[in-house]
């Protein structure tokens, strides 16, 4: 069983990046919630943790330890870039595993394929950084820092789309799926033709949350779901 831990960047009272009426801290818990639901949906054999759920504060320091006592396999830092530039990068440690340099390989490949379709290029023309971030040198497992777009820059539209944000960390997720080798779940593979199946999306805690996947479902693939009561 494979152990993925999740990191949204800042939170409670570090609001991260702000600038046209956006939040980082609120950006990246949404799209901590896509990759969550994405996994779920698509994939089976791992657990899932993250440093928080919700709007509250976690040190750098707490962050890293809180994921080694997990004995995480892998790491991923949620982040939104401020200063005026425009695209997408990503950081592994100054000094990095070859596992962390595998891991950037993967998810870049993913998420730059599809910053692209939105017309998101790179910044300073290099998508796979380092840097000697405390999360990534803290963690004992491969570990990535993702910086999706710039909150103050003309990349303010993108980050106001939640089509983009979804699609972005649905980009993240198959990253991660694909460095893990996790096994995608048989019964999407099985939905086709607009036959109506029963298909289990994973277990949410509310019903509120269960019927929006549901219509995800419908609209993205024109697959027909049905909610059981676990």
């Amino acid at each position: 069983m494979k152990k993925i831990w999740l990191d949204a960047g800042h939170g409670g009272k570090d609001p991260g990046a702000v600038a046209n009426g956006l939040l980082e801290k609120e950006l990246v818990l949404k799209m901590q919630g896509y990759m969550i639901d994405y996994l779920r949906i698509h994939y089976e054999g791992f657990l899932i943790e993250a440093t928080r759920t919700k709007d509250v504060f976690e040190t750098l320091q707490g962050r890293a330890r809180r994921a080694n006592a997990w004995e995480a396999d892998v790491f991923m830092s949620l982040h939104i870039n401020a200063g005026g530039g425009t695209g997408f990068e990503s950081f592994v440690y100054s000094q990095p595993s070859q596992a962390s340099v595998a891991l950037q390989n993967v998810v870049n490949q993913a998420a730059l394929a599809t910053a692209k379709k939105y017309g998101l290029g790179v910044h300073g023309g290099v998508a796979n950084k380092r840097a000697n971030y405390s999360v990534l040198r803290e963690t004992a497992m491969p570990a990535i820092l993702m910086e999706t777009a710039y909150i103050d820059s003309k990349d303010t539209a993108l980050l106001k789309n939640n089509q983009f944000l979804r699609d972005m960390s649905e980009a993240y997720a198959c990253g991660l799926a694909k460095f893990l080798g996790l096994k995608p779940k048989t019964q999407v593979q099985n939905v086709v033709n607009g036959k109506k199946y029963r298909l289990r999306t994973g277990t949410f805690n509310d019903y509120t949350t269960a019927e929006r996947m549901v219509a995800e479902l419908k609209q993205k693939y024109g697959w027909t779901v049905y909610i059981e009561e676990a």
